[in-house]
């Protein structure tokens, strides 16, 4: 407890020597969370501010200063950055005091976003204030499970410091989930665990086949993001840790978008860092209440590279009211990326969320994914033994969501995952 109270002051005492500018974003951040009118006054005032700004300070946005609101700038995406990359960076990308940072390219797209350093402190800050609503506190130790490489491994005096234990997974076999298992027994200073959907089901459900139970952990939390939570896997981690599980949707680019409450299955907006825009699927018009819509953004706190009307790839449905009281902008669910949306033989969207809920009923199958090869072909690719699931039950199931289109089930002893850590479970090679 000492080291968690030490190092949790030592933070606040480094960002104070620095001007205090983390805490200042922190404060700004709670304040507006819990105060939706004067959240909303300062969003119209941070985005004047920085429409300003992009429009005499960056090329790409120049040609819009006689702009009148905000969708009279063009949704842009990561293809459209990299494309006029140059003209996207302010004069602040030209001082040194900025960060580079990459993203997996898990979708395709892999590239560079670079932000100034008021925005790291931002980004620094919504984490700490969203990690805390899931039960996290400045200083405790947690583990973070991810593809660790040079270009993201932080230094020893870096993990030290933030107590971070990083856990490399890229194989996942099972002698690594026993080390696993046996450091998360043994080393009750770990209080969250942080990581990928996919890793926390292979990791939930070895160690429940292992017979393990709550009380043999200190677990407090456990936040999953990059992948949708399916809920087979909250309920293990439940079962397994007996705490709180939380979904958290963020990317590298940007920042902490989004997490669920404790309480509820709803998705808390971080409208005091980002302005959100659910536009339709193929136009830019808006989308409708309860439509699933493409999640488009407006950083307000990135001058460096200004990210403005910025088209992440996601698809998300909006909710008209929160459950748990906490009067933020919601979404009922996050779907994942458009280009993994599949479709049926009458060329409508399946949601993600559809195959979970099929899978469901079938424990045995240890992993799948869903191949969309052509608008009437589909292969469902399966790690799980022939004779220990339903297959007839299997393609009923599967055809009554998908139509008239052929079916093929493949049998893999393992499904990879991407050279980002990332597990995608369904594919669409339809073009787009």
């Amino acid at each position: 407890m000492l080291g968690e109270i030490s190092r949790k002051s030592a933070f606040w005492v480094l960002d104070a020597c620095k001007g205090g500018n983390v805490r200042r974003h922190y404060q700004d951040i709670e304040k507006q969370l819990n105060d939706m009118a004067y959240c909303k006054q300062q969003v119209n005032k941070n985005m004047r501010k920085l429409l300003h700004f992009a429009v005499n300070e960056v090329e790409a946005y120049k040609p819009y200063q006689g702009y009148k609101k905000l969708s009279d700038f063009p949704v842009i995406n990561k293809n459209i950055i990299k494309e006029n990359y140059e003209a996207f960076q302010s004069d602040l990308c030209r001082t040194g005091n900025t960060i580079s940072l990459h993203t997996s390219g898990s979708t395709g797209t892999p590239f560079a976003i670079i932000q100034d350093r008021n925005k790291r402190d931002r980004v620094n800050a919504e984490m700490m204030y969203f990690w805390k609503k899931a039960g996290y506190e400045i200083g405790m130790k947690y583990v973070f499970f991810r593809i660790w490489t040079e270009t993201n491994q932080k230094s020893r005096l870096t993990a030290f410091a933030r107590n971070l234990v990083m856990e490399d997974v890229l194989r996942l076999d099972e002698s690594n989930l026993e080390r696993i298992r046996k450091r998360l027994k043994q080393d009750k200073k770990i209080r969250m665990l942080l990581g990928y959907a996919s890793t926390f089901e292979n990791l939930a459900s070895y160690l429940l086949k292992c017979g393990d139970t709550p009380d043999m952990f200190h677990i407090r939390c456990v936040i999953s993001g990059a992948e949708a939570l399916m809920e087979s896997t909250r309920e293990k981690l439940v079962k397994v840790f007996g705490c709180t599980v939380v979904s958290l949707y963020s990317n590298q680019e940007n920042g902490m978008l989004a997490q669920e409450c404790a309480c509820h299955r709803e998705f808390h907006w971080n409208s005091s860092s980002f302005y959100l825009e659910l536009l339709k699927l193929n136009s830019d018009e808006k989308a409708e209440p309860g439509e699933l819509g493409r999640v488009v953004i407006t950083d307000l706190f990135n001058y460096a590279m200004p990210m403005i009307r910025y088209d992440t790839g996601d698809l998300a449905v909006r909710k008209q009211t929160s459950d748990c009281g906490w009067n933020t902008i919601c979404l009922e669910r996050i779907e994942g990326r458009k280009a993994d949306i599949t479709y049926t033989a009458e060329g409508e969207p399946i949601s993600p969320s559809t195959w979970g809920v099929l899978f469901w009923e079938f424990p045995d199958i240890k992993q799948y994914q869903i191949i969309q090869e052509s608008r009437t072909e589909y292969v469902i690719r399966m790690n799980v033994e022939k004779d220990r699931y339903d297959e007839a039950k299997l393609y009923t199931l599967v055809k009554n969501v998908v139509g008239d289109v052929k079916i093929q089930f493949e049998y893999v002893d393992e499904i990879p995952v991407l050279s980002s850590g990332k597990f995608k479970r369904s594919i669409c090679k339809i073009q787009q």
